[in-house]
């Protein structure tokens, strides 16, 4: 048989056959090259994504830092404002006790300076061992030795010991607004004749050289008496010399008193 005897027919669909295959083959490589392109698209996004996911983590991490940072400064600044507030509470009150210690040291001189001007007023007395001036207890003393004043167990002036009181009374006078308190002290051997105790005794001496400067002309207003029998000893009371000089009159400046603050 000829080729003319082929069937036509056979011979397009042969044709169409291989149009629809290279069709086929046309869209699977078009399928093909998009599927690549697209994965090459994809692939490169996911490198940026990944490289921009990368970025914000190490900026996150030194954000992080920074935040660690920024509060270890924080911190520390409020431990700098507390150790600042405590150091200025301590300056207050170091600066409350410098002016304590100034108005004391103030007031120390104040005191000292009028120890010294009694001291050089009763010079002559002093000297004459008629009496001593002592400061003790924050206070100006006048003390003169019971035997200067006194008989033995005695309340009763002697007529030196008259002479000497109205001498204190006098310089006393000059000592402006200022009370004074005459205290009586005896050693520890018991009293005799009419006294039962050194309380008794240290007392009635007391009031006899208090009546003795009151008539040499201090203000009663400004005068006290008190006794303490042998309970306020400056020597001991073992030795014959430590006894005579505790059997004594003391007249004390009264201090002078700071008023509490308001």
């Amino acid at each position: 048989m000829s080729s003319y005897d082929q069937d036509p027919y056979a011979s397009r669909g042969r044709g169409w056959l291989k149009i629809l295959l290279a069709t086929l083959v046309i869209v699977l490589g078009g399928v093909t090259w998009f599927s690549w392109k697209l994965w090459k698209v994809t692939d490169q996004d996911l490198l940026a994504a990944r490289a921009k996911l990368a970025s914000v983590e190490s900026d996150n991490k030194a954000g992080k830092a920074k935040l660690a940072t920024a509060e270890a400064e924080r911190d520390k600044l409020l431990t700098s404002n507390t150790e600042l507030g405590d150091a200025k509470t301590r300056l207050v009150a170091a600066e409350s006790r410098l002016g304590e210690l100034e108005a004391e040291h103030a007031e120390y001189g104040s005191r000292m300076a009028e120890f010294r001007e009694m001291s050089e007023k009763f010079k002559s007395l002093i000297d004459a061992g008629t009496l001593q001036i002592t400061f003790r207890r924050g206070r100006a003393i006048v003390t003169l030795p019971a035997g200067v004043l006194f008989d033995s167990g005695s309340a009763e002036l002697s007529p030196e010991g008259a002479k000497a009181v109205a001498e204190v009374a006098r310089i006393l006078r000059g000592v402006p607004r200022r009370r004074f308190i005459v205290a009586g002290h005896t050693d520890n051997v018991p009293a005799v004749k009419e006294y039962k105790s050194n309380w008794a005794l240290s007392s009635a001496r007391a009031v006899t050289v208090l009546e003795a400067m009151v008539r040499a002309g201090l203000a009663p207003s400004n005068l006290s008496a008190t006794g303490f029998a042998e309970f306020d000893p400056v020597a001991s009371n073992g030795s014959p010399a430590g006894r005579q000089k505790n059997r004594r009159i003391e007249v004390a400046l009264e201090p002078y008193l700071t008023p509490p603050p308001k």
